[in-house]
């Protein structure tokens, strides 16, 4: 249940617009770098450096970006919001989000929920019905080796049974593989140990953070999952939104 949910969240930020990809990892290297500039002691920085590289983003909007975020240039404060809401029909939704502007976020938020229907929840309302899960993906597997003094990095795909061995005797709650990505859930305590085992074993990690599953799901069909379908797309394209989550089941 978990893992079909984060991978299909996945798929939808793979079709959507690199301008808005760009723009929420702009937005989280700020925040991050609020805490240390230097990546070296600022590991949520690190970790979105490395979403940052995977998804080529360059090199001068990084640099930017983590000198706004850490005041060297004109600052802006950076924030997660989390917005909840009901649907008539069952569904809730969490929806998370990064902002310097939250009035402004607010409004759009609620503008797009209000054309669909539903209302906004109290804090807690919704978030009850979800857990908190430490996702980390994995997509292959990296052998380094010397060419001419130089330190060179080979990518190779992993085998899906050797990975999920590997995995067994580390601190995870839950490991799963699909079209050749794993995703390893463990806790918030083993969280930092598991990734650097990971990247200890020469597994490249496309994104480590937290995320939201829902504890049970409902089924849409017909005309309600055709609205819902179009929901999703739309607050996926509002460039604040980091993520959607629901409980609705996409199998």
């Amino acid at each position: 249940m978990w893992r079909r949910h984060s991978i299909a969240a996945r798929k939808a930020s793979g079709d959507a617009a690199k301008s808005r990809i760009y723009s929420i990892i702009w937005k989280k290297i700020q925040m991050a770098a609020k805490n240390w500039a230097d990546p070296k002691m600022n590991p949520a920085l690190e970790m979105v450096l490395e979403k940052a590289r995977y998804n080529w983003l360059p090199r001068d909007v990084i640099d930017r970006a983590i000198l706004k975020g850490s005041g060297q240039l004109e600052w802006e404060d950076m924030k997660e919001v989390i917005y909840e809401w009901y649907w008539p029909n069952g569904s809730a939704f969490l929806i998370k989000t990064i902002t310097s502007n939250t009035n402004r976020t607010s409004s759009d938020i609620k503008t797009i929920l209000t054309k669909w229907g539903g209302a906004m929840a109290e804090m807690g309302a919704v978030a009850w019905q979800f857990q908190e899960k430490w996702l980390i993906v994995i997509d292959w597997l990296s052998e380094k080796y010397e060419d001419k003094w130089r330190q060179m990095e080979k990518v190779n795909p992993f085998n899906d049974e050797e990975v999920e061995m590997a995995m067994m005797d580390l601190a995870i709650t839950d490991v799963s593989v699909e079209d050749w990505v794993a995703e390893v859930y463990t806790t918030k305590t083993d969280f930092l140990t598991v990734r650097k085992q990971i990247e200890d074993l020469w597994y490249h990690i496309t994104e480590a953070d937290l995320h939201y599953f829902a504890d049970n799901t409902i089924t849409l069909e017909g005309h309600d999952l055709e609205v819902f379908n179009n929901l999703l797309d739309k607050l996926n394209d509002n460039d604040d939104v980091d993520h959607v989550y629901h409980n609705v089941n996409l199998d």
